[in-house]
């Protein structure tokens, strides 16, 4: 594994030979679609695209940084700037292999090529899938087989979630509510178990929350609230924008509440901030574009002894 390593030293060395700061720029500049571009991202899907396709996707990219956290943590390999100093411009924190970066960016866009089917939007993805990919080794953060290793492992949640989604629904909807909320339970509390059992990345502390709140949600929305489906274009931005707006506030101000020291109050507070936003993405900013009709009503077809 050393040489293996040593290896991706020497590539990213010989990429960041021809380093400028107009490349440094561009490389951050696109790495960001792969980290902070998700919080853009899903909430355009689920309030302005399709909601069933949007928290579908919410849930598979949150089973996927399950699997990605736990592994940075069994395999606990040091990033390229552990083993050379000199390598830059980024420091980021945790372990390195497999790249979340490579493997969410694969799985999301992914999904979205999938229900698009759309050959433009199929190169444009694609292009960006690399470019995020490459981005992650450009700016030293990545050996070239952490990337490897996420895009695989992205790939293998696609092929999941194209071939068993439905199933997977089907199963679920048939469990009935108890059942469904018995699940969410179950799998959030897999995650604080992880952790517990291997305490690396405090991370799976607010995902296990933004996981619960979310599931929570989809099961409140889909018996009680009007899911955000359709509609004119002039109602699928303002549901986009409102929606966002009230996310990007909460993100900002809930971070003040956070302890700087890592205690019972930190958890409590990663886990209850990020619980709230997930129950926003799915059935709070829902409940309100409703409220605003801004989510038109489904058409019911007419009784055939109507006619």
């Amino acid at each position: 594994m050393e040489n293996v390593l040593q290896w991706g030293v020497e590539v990213i060395l010989a990429l960041q030979a021809n380093r400028s700061e107009a490349l440094d720029a561009f490389f951050k500049a696109i790495t960001q679609l792969g980290g902070m571009g998700h919080v853009f991202i899903v909430p355009l899907v689920i309030w302005s695209l399709g909601y069933r396709t949007g928290v579908r996707l919410l849930l598979a990219l949150l089973l996927s940084a399950f699997v990605n956290f736990a592994l940075k943590d069994v395999f606990a390999q040091p990033r390229p700037f552990d083993l050379d100093p000199s390598i830059g411009p980024e420091r980021e924190m945790g372990y390195g292999i497999p790249s979340g970066h490579a493997q969410h960016t694969l799985l999301e866009w992914g999904l979205i090529i999938a229900w698009c089917k759309r050959r433009w939007f199929t190169l444009l993805a694609v292009t960006l899938i690399a470019l995020i990919g490459f981005s992650r080794v450009w700016l030293g953060v990545h050996f070239p087989t952490d990337v490897l290793g996420g895009w695989l492992l992205g790939a293998a949640f696609l092929w999941a979630t194209l071939r068993h989604g439905d199933a997977i629904a089907a199963r679920l909807t048939a469990a009935g509510c108890a059942g469904q909320v018995s699940i969410a339970l179950g799998v959030s509390l897999l995650f604080v178990l992880f952790y517990v059992v291997v305490p690396k990345t405090a991370y799976l502390i607010g995902l296990s929350g933004l996981w619960l709140g979310a599931a929570l949600g989809v099961i409140v929305c889909t018996r009680l609230l009007q899911a955000p489906e359709g509609g004119a274009l002039w109602q699928r931005v303002l549901r986009y924008l409102l929606g966002m707006v009230v996310l990007l506030v909460w993100l900002e101000q809930s971070a003040k509440w956070v302890p700087e020291v890592r205690g019972t109050a930190w958890y409590l507070a990663a886990w209850g901030n990020n619980f709230a936003g997930g129950l926003w993405l799915t059935a709070g900013a829902p409940a309100l574009f409703q409220l605003l009709r801004l989510s038109p009503r489904p058409v019911r077809p007419v009784p055939d002894h109507a006619t």
